[in-house]
Protein backbone atom coordinates (compact mmCIF):
# COMPACT_ATOMS: atom_id res chain seq x y z
CA UNK A 1 0.00 0.00 0.00
CA UNK A 2 1.34 3.40 -1.04
CA UNK A 3 -0.75 6.06 0.62
CA UNK A 4 -1.48 9.77 0.62
CA UNK A 5 -2.72 10.96 4.04
CA UNK A 6 -5.42 13.60 4.48
CA UNK A 7 -6.62 15.65 7.46
CA UNK A 8 -8.24 18.97 8.32
CA UNK A 9 -7.64 21.67 10.91
CA UNK A 10 -9.81 24.52 12.17
CA UNK A 11 -10.61 26.54 15.28
CA UNK A 12 -11.19 23.39 17.30
CA UNK A 13 -8.12 21.52 15.99
CA UNK A 14 -4.92 23.54 15.55
CA UNK A 15 -2.63 23.01 12.58
CA UNK A 16 0.09 21.69 14.90
CA UNK A 17 -2.30 19.20 16.52
CA UNK A 18 -3.49 18.09 13.09
CA UNK A 19 0.12 17.51 12.02
CA UNK A 20 0.79 15.40 15.11
CA UNK A 21 -2.31 13.34 14.37
CA UNK A 22 -1.16 12.85 10.77
CA UNK A 23 2.24 11.69 12.05
CA UNK A 24 0.46 9.07 14.15
CA UNK A 25 -1.60 8.10 11.10
CA UNK A 26 1.68 7.59 9.25
CA UNK A 27 2.78 5.19 12.00
CA UNK A 28 -0.49 3.28 11.59
CA UNK A 29 0.06 3.00 7.83
CA UNK A 30 3.55 1.61 8.43
CA UNK A 31 2.13 -0.82 11.01
CA UNK A 32 0.02 -2.49 8.27
CA UNK A 33 3.05 -2.68 5.98
CA UNK A 34 2.20 0.43 3.96
CA UNK A 35 4.24 3.45 2.91
CA UNK A 36 3.22 7.08 3.34
CA UNK A 37 4.13 9.18 0.30
CA UNK A 38 3.00 12.49 1.82
CA UNK A 39 0.07 14.27 3.39
CA UNK A 40 -2.41 17.07 2.76
CA UNK A 41 -3.96 19.25 5.46
CA UNK A 42 -6.86 21.57 4.68
CA UNK A 43 -8.24 24.39 6.80
CA UNK A 44 -12.00 23.80 6.95
CA UNK A 45 -14.55 24.73 9.56
CA UNK A 46 -16.18 21.31 9.07
CA UNK A 47 -15.77 18.34 6.72
CA UNK A 48 -17.39 18.55 3.31
CA UNK A 49 -20.46 16.32 3.04
CA UNK A 50 -19.43 14.92 -0.36
CA UNK A 51 -15.65 14.54 -0.18
CA UNK A 52 -14.63 15.37 3.43
CA UNK A 53 -12.25 17.92 1.85
CA UNK A 54 -13.52 20.48 -0.64
CA UNK A 55 -14.25 19.50 -4.24
CA UNK A 56 -11.16 21.31 -5.50
CA UNK A 57 -8.91 19.61 -2.99
CA UNK A 58 -10.49 16.23 -3.87
CA UNK A 59 -9.53 16.78 -7.51
CA UNK A 60 -6.04 17.71 -6.33
CA UNK A 61 -5.91 14.42 -4.43
CA UNK A 62 -6.80 12.59 -7.63
CA UNK A 63 -3.96 14.28 -9.51
CA UNK A 64 -1.41 13.83 -6.71
CA UNK A 65 -2.22 10.16 -6.25
CA UNK A 66 -1.81 9.56 -9.97
CA UNK A 67 1.43 11.50 -10.12
CA UNK A 68 3.01 9.78 -7.12
CA UNK A 69 1.80 6.28 -7.90
CA UNK A 70 -0.27 6.08 -4.72
CA UNK A 71 -2.88 3.34 -4.67
CA UNK A 72 -4.61 4.37 -1.42
CA UNK A 73 -5.83 7.58 0.20
CA UNK A 74 -6.15 7.49 3.99
CA UNK A 75 -8.19 10.04 5.95
CA UNK A 76 -7.50 10.91 9.57
CA UNK A 77 -11.18 10.98 10.57
CA UNK A 78 -14.13 8.63 10.04
CA UNK A 79 -15.72 8.84 6.60
CA UNK A 80 -19.35 8.24 5.69
CA UNK A 81 -20.26 5.59 3.10
CA UNK A 82 -21.19 8.30 0.59
CA UNK A 83 -17.88 10.12 1.11
CA UNK A 84 -15.96 6.90 0.46
CA UNK A 85 -18.06 6.18 -2.63
CA UNK A 86 -17.61 9.69 -4.03
CA UNK A 87 -13.88 9.78 -3.35
CA UNK A 88 -13.19 6.38 -4.87
CA UNK A 89 -15.25 7.25 -7.95
CA UNK A 90 -13.37 10.53 -8.40
CA UNK A 91 -9.84 9.32 -7.69
CA UNK A 92 -9.98 5.70 -8.80
CA UNK A 93 -8.07 4.79 -5.60
CA UNK A 94 -8.88 2.77 -2.48
CA UNK A 95 -10.11 5.12 0.26
CA UNK A 96 -9.69 4.25 3.94
CA UNK A 97 -10.04 6.12 7.21
CA UNK A 98 -8.20 5.92 10.53
CA UNK A 99 -10.64 3.36 11.92
CA UNK A 100 -10.01 1.03 8.97
CA UNK A 101 -6.28 1.06 9.75
CA UNK A 102 -6.66 0.51 13.49
CA UNK A 103 -9.03 -2.40 13.02
CA UNK A 104 -6.71 -3.93 10.40
CA UNK A 105 -3.77 -3.71 12.81
CA UNK A 106 -5.86 -5.30 15.54
CA UNK A 107 -6.97 -8.06 13.17
CA UNK A 108 -3.35 -8.94 12.36
CA UNK A 109 -2.08 -8.80 15.94
CA UNK A 110 -4.89 -10.55 17.82
CA UNK A 111 -3.84 -13.93 19.17
CA UNK A 112 -6.27 -15.10 21.86
CA UNK A 113 -9.86 -16.16 21.23
CA UNK A 114 -11.13 -13.13 23.16
CA UNK A 115 -9.01 -10.61 21.24
CA UNK A 116 -10.05 -12.12 17.90
CA UNK A 117 -13.71 -11.88 18.87
CA UNK A 118 -13.29 -8.27 19.93
CA UNK A 119 -11.58 -7.33 16.68
CA UNK A 120 -14.18 -9.13 14.59
CA UNK A 121 -16.97 -7.33 16.41
CA UNK A 122 -15.31 -3.94 15.90
CA UNK A 123 -14.81 -4.68 12.21
CA UNK A 124 -18.42 -5.77 11.66
CA UNK A 125 -19.92 -2.85 13.58
CA UNK A 126 -17.74 -0.44 11.59
CA UNK A 127 -18.54 -1.97 8.22
CA UNK A 128 -22.27 -2.70 8.54
CA UNK A 129 -23.46 0.85 7.71
CA UNK A 130 -21.16 0.91 4.68
CA UNK A 131 -22.97 -1.98 3.02
CA UNK A 132 -25.97 0.20 2.19
CA UNK A 133 -25.70 1.16 -1.45
CA UNK A 134 -22.04 0.12 -1.71
CA UNK A 135 -21.33 -3.43 -2.77
CA UNK A 136 -17.61 -2.92 -3.23
CA UNK A 137 -17.11 -2.54 0.50
CA UNK A 138 -18.10 -6.16 0.99
CA UNK A 139 -14.49 -7.07 0.30
CA UNK A 140 -13.38 -5.34 3.48
CA UNK A 141 -15.42 -7.85 5.43
CA UNK A 142 -13.37 -10.63 3.86
CA UNK A 143 -10.32 -9.48 5.81
CA UNK A 144 -7.69 -7.14 4.52
CA UNK A 145 -6.99 -3.58 3.50
CA UNK A 146 -7.26 -2.79 -0.18
CA UNK A 147 -8.98 -5.94 -1.47
CA UNK A 148 -12.09 -6.20 -3.63
CA UNK A 149 -15.26 -8.23 -3.17
CA UNK A 150 -18.30 -9.88 -4.70
CA UNK A 151 -20.57 -6.87 -5.31
CA UNK A 152 -23.77 -5.14 -4.36
CA UNK A 153 -26.11 -8.02 -5.25
CA UNK A 154 -25.15 -9.87 -2.09
CA UNK A 155 -25.52 -6.87 0.21
CA UNK A 156 -28.83 -7.79 1.80
CA UNK A 157 -27.81 -11.38 2.53
CA UNK A 158 -24.53 -10.18 3.98
CA UNK A 159 -26.29 -7.62 6.19
CA UNK A 160 -28.45 -10.35 7.71
CA UNK A 161 -25.45 -12.62 8.20
CA UNK A 162 -23.41 -9.84 9.78
CA UNK A 163 -26.17 -8.81 12.20
CA UNK A 164 -26.53 -12.45 13.28
CA UNK A 165 -22.77 -12.77 13.74
CA UNK A 166 -22.64 -9.55 15.79
CA UNK A 167 -25.34 -10.96 18.08
CA UNK A 168 -23.43 -14.22 18.59
CA UNK A 169 -20.13 -12.47 19.27
CA UNK A 170 -21.70 -10.19 21.86
CA UNK A 171 -23.21 -13.19 23.64
CA UNK A 172 -19.84 -14.92 23.71
CA UNK A 173 -18.10 -11.79 25.02
CA UNK A 174 -20.76 -11.46 27.72
CA UNK A 175 -19.89 -14.98 28.84
CA UNK A 176 -16.22 -14.00 29.00
CA UNK A 177 -17.15 -10.97 31.11
CA UNK A 178 -19.20 -13.23 33.42
CA UNK A 179 -16.19 -15.50 33.91
CA UNK A 180 -13.97 -12.48 34.61
CA UNK A 181 -16.38 -11.23 37.28
CA UNK A 182 -16.29 -14.64 38.95
CA UNK A 183 -12.48 -14.63 38.90
CA UNK A 184 -12.40 -11.11 40.36
CA UNK A 185 -14.70 -12.09 43.23
CA UNK A 186 -12.33 -14.93 44.12
CA UNK A 187 -9.35 -12.55 44.05
CA UNK A 188 -11.17 -10.05 46.27
CA UNK A 189 -11.78 -12.79 48.83
CA UNK A 190 -8.05 -13.54 48.77
CA UNK A 191 -7.12 -9.90 49.44
CA UNK A 192 -5.46 -9.26 46.08
CA UNK A 193 -5.05 -5.65 44.90
CA UNK A 194 -5.72 -5.25 41.17
CA UNK A 195 -3.44 -2.93 39.21
CA UNK A 196 -4.26 -2.06 35.58
CA UNK A 197 -1.41 -0.79 33.41
CA UNK A 198 -2.76 1.85 31.02
CA UNK A 199 -1.22 4.39 28.70
CA UNK A 200 -0.71 5.61 25.18
CA UNK A 201 0.27 2.97 22.67
CA UNK A 202 4.02 2.26 22.55
CA UNK A 203 4.61 3.84 25.97
CA UNK A 204 6.27 0.66 27.27
CA UNK A 205 3.42 -0.99 29.17
CA UNK A 206 4.32 -4.56 28.21
CA UNK A 207 7.99 -3.94 28.99
CA UNK A 208 6.98 -2.65 32.42
CA UNK A 209 4.81 -5.72 33.08
CA UNK A 210 7.74 -7.96 32.21
CA UNK A 211 10.10 -5.94 34.44
CA UNK A 212 7.71 -6.03 37.42
CA UNK A 213 6.59 -9.66 37.22
CA UNK A 214 9.10 -11.48 35.03
CA UNK A 215 6.36 -12.55 32.65
CA UNK A 216 7.58 -12.92 29.08
CA UNK A 217 5.61 -10.75 26.67
CA UNK A 218 6.09 -9.52 23.13
CA UNK A 219 7.46 -5.97 22.94
CA UNK A 220 8.26 -3.84 19.89
CA UNK A 221 8.60 -0.19 18.91
CA UNK A 222 5.31 -0.01 17.04
CA UNK A 223 1.65 0.84 17.70
CA UNK A 224 -0.38 -1.93 19.36
CA UNK A 225 2.54 -4.36 19.57
CA UNK A 226 0.35 -6.62 21.69
CA UNK A 227 -3.43 -6.77 22.01
CA UNK A 228 -4.11 -9.63 24.40
CA UNK A 229 -4.70 -8.80 28.04
CA UNK A 230 -1.95 -10.28 30.23
CA UNK A 231 -2.20 -10.68 34.00
CA UNK A 232 0.56 -11.57 36.47
CA UNK A 233 0.86 -11.41 40.26
CA UNK A 234 3.69 -10.19 42.47
CA UNK A 235 3.97 -10.20 46.29
CA UNK A 236 5.30 -6.95 47.77
CA UNK A 237 5.59 -7.84 51.46
CA UNK A 238 3.25 -7.84 54.44
CA UNK A 239 1.04 -10.47 52.83
CA UNK A 240 0.10 -8.04 50.07
CA UNK A 241 -0.18 -9.37 46.51
CA UNK A 242 -0.50 -7.10 43.48
CA UNK A 243 -2.19 -8.46 40.38
CA UNK A 244 -0.94 -6.55 37.32
CA UNK A 245 -2.97 -6.47 34.11
CA UNK A 246 -1.61 -5.00 30.88
CA UNK A 247 -4.23 -3.39 28.63
CA UNK A 248 -4.43 -2.36 25.00
CA UNK A 249 -2.75 0.97 24.29
CA UNK A 250 -4.75 4.12 23.65
CA UNK A 251 -4.43 6.47 20.68
CA UNK A 252 -5.85 9.82 19.62
CA UNK A 253 -9.32 9.51 18.16
CA UNK A 254 -9.78 5.99 19.50
CA UNK A 255 -12.56 4.58 17.29
CA UNK A 256 -15.81 4.27 19.24
CA UNK A 257 -16.29 0.80 17.76
CA UNK A 258 -13.15 -0.29 19.61
CA UNK A 259 -14.22 1.20 22.93
CA UNK A 260 -17.52 -0.64 22.62
CA UNK A 261 -16.04 -3.89 21.33
CA UNK A 262 -13.19 -4.11 23.80
CA UNK A 263 -15.42 -3.83 26.87
CA UNK A 264 -14.29 -7.26 28.05
CA UNK A 265 -10.67 -6.10 28.01
CA UNK A 266 -11.18 -2.49 29.08
CA UNK A 267 -13.39 -3.75 31.91
CA UNK A 268 -10.10 -4.58 33.63
CA UNK A 269 -9.52 -0.82 33.76
CA UNK A 270 -12.92 0.01 35.20
CA UNK A 271 -12.68 -2.68 37.90
CA UNK A 272 -9.03 -2.12 38.88
CA UNK A 273 -8.13 -0.82 42.34
CA UNK A 274 -5.13 1.18 41.07
CA UNK A 275 -4.10 2.46 37.64
CA UNK A 276 -0.47 2.65 36.52
CA UNK A 277 -0.51 5.34 33.84
CA UNK A 278 2.62 4.67 31.79
CA UNK A 279 4.03 7.64 29.85
CA UNK A 280 6.86 7.75 27.30
CA UNK A 281 8.65 10.72 28.83
CA UNK A 282 11.13 10.81 25.94
CA UNK A 283 8.29 11.87 23.60
CA UNK A 284 8.12 15.66 23.26
CA UNK A 285 4.31 15.40 23.40
CA UNK A 286 4.22 13.45 26.66
CA UNK A 287 2.09 15.97 28.55
CA UNK A 288 -0.46 16.11 25.72
CA UNK A 289 -0.58 12.32 25.58
CA UNK A 290 -1.33 12.19 29.31
CA UNK A 291 -4.41 14.32 28.65
CA UNK A 292 -5.44 12.08 25.74
CA UNK A 293 -5.34 8.99 27.98
CA UNK A 294 -7.19 10.82 30.76
CA UNK A 295 -9.95 11.74 28.30
CA UNK A 296 -10.38 8.08 27.34
CA UNK A 297 -10.40 7.05 31.00
CA UNK A 298 -13.24 9.51 31.54
CA UNK A 299 -15.13 7.84 28.69
CA UNK A 300 -14.64 4.54 30.51
CA UNK A 301 -15.81 6.06 33.83
CA UNK A 302 -12.39 5.26 35.33
CA UNK A 303 -10.98 8.76 35.78
CA UNK A 304 -11.54 8.83 39.56
CA UNK A 305 -9.41 5.79 40.38
CA UNK A 306 -6.12 6.05 42.33
CA UNK A 307 -3.33 6.64 39.80
CA UNK A 308 0.45 6.46 39.80
CA UNK A 309 2.07 8.12 36.80
CA UNK A 310 5.00 6.04 35.57
CA UNK A 311 7.27 8.28 33.50
CA UNK A 312 9.02 5.63 31.43
CA UNK A 313 11.91 5.46 28.93
CA UNK A 314 14.02 7.88 30.96
CA UNK A 315 17.12 6.06 29.66
CA UNK A 316 16.58 8.00 26.44
CA UNK A 317 17.05 11.25 28.37
CA UNK A 318 19.79 10.49 30.92
CA UNK A 319 22.70 8.07 30.88
CA UNK A 320 22.53 6.76 34.47
CA UNK A 321 19.93 5.97 37.14
CA UNK A 322 21.54 8.47 39.52
CA UNK A 323 20.57 11.36 37.23
CA UNK A 324 16.83 10.63 37.63
CA UNK A 325 16.65 12.58 40.89
CA UNK A 326 17.67 15.77 39.07
CA UNK A 327 14.91 15.63 36.45
CA UNK A 328 12.02 18.13 36.78
CA UNK A 329 9.33 16.05 35.09
CA UNK A 330 7.41 15.01 38.23
CA UNK A 331 6.66 18.68 38.93
CA UNK A 332 4.35 18.69 35.89
CA UNK A 333 2.31 15.68 37.04
CA UNK A 334 -0.62 15.93 39.44
CA UNK A 335 -0.56 13.32 42.19
CA UNK A 336 1.80 10.39 42.62
CA UNK A 337 4.52 9.80 40.07
CA UNK A 338 7.70 7.79 39.58
CA UNK A 339 10.39 8.11 36.90
CA UNK A 340 11.62 4.76 35.57
CA UNK A 341 13.25 2.91 32.74
CA UNK A 342 11.42 -0.39 32.45
CA UNK A 343 13.96 -1.60 29.90
CA UNK A 344 16.93 -0.98 32.23
CA UNK A 345 14.93 -1.62 35.42
CA UNK A 346 15.73 1.83 36.81
CA UNK A 347 13.38 3.13 39.48
CA UNK A 348 11.35 -0.07 39.83
CA UNK A 349 11.91 -0.35 43.59
CA UNK A 350 10.57 3.20 44.01
CA UNK A 351 7.54 2.26 41.93
CA UNK A 352 6.83 -0.86 43.99
CA UNK A 353 7.14 1.15 47.20
CA UNK A 354 4.65 3.74 45.90
CA UNK A 355 2.30 0.92 44.92
CA UNK A 356 2.58 -0.69 48.34
CA UNK A 357 1.81 2.61 50.10
CA UNK A 358 -1.13 3.39 47.84
CA UNK A 359 -2.54 -0.12 48.19
CA UNK A 360 -2.33 -0.03 52.00
CA UNK A 361 -3.64 3.54 52.36
CA UNK A 362 -6.30 3.89 49.66
CA UNK A 363 -7.34 0.35 48.74
CA UNK A 364 -6.97 -1.92 51.74
CA UNK A 365 -7.69 0.94 54.12
CA UNK A 366 -10.91 1.72 52.28
CA UNK A 367 -11.88 -1.96 52.34
CA UNK A 368 -11.36 -2.11 56.10
CA UNK A 369 -13.40 1.04 56.49
CA UNK A 370 -16.29 -0.40 54.47
CA UNK A 371 -16.18 -3.68 56.40
CA UNK A 372 -16.44 -1.88 59.75
CA UNK A 373 -19.51 0.15 58.80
Amino acid sequence: MKAILVGIWNRDVSRESARESIKELEDLVEAVGGESLGYILQNRSRPDARFYVGAGRAEELRDISRGTGADTIVFDDPLTPSQIRNLEKLTGKTVLDRTDLVIEIFRRRAKSREAKLQVELARLVHELPRLYGRGKVLSRLGGGVGTRGPGEQEAELRRRSIRHRIYRIRRELEEIKRMRRHQRRRREEEGVVRVAIVGYTNAGKSTLLKALTGRETFTANMPFATLDTKTSARPVGGGLRLLFTDTVGFIRKLPPELIESFKATLEEVTTADILLHVVDVSDDRWLDLIHTVKDILRELSAADKPVIYVLNKVDRIVSSEEEIDHLPHLAFVEGRGVIVSARRRWGLENLLEELRKLAEEDVLGASVGRAST
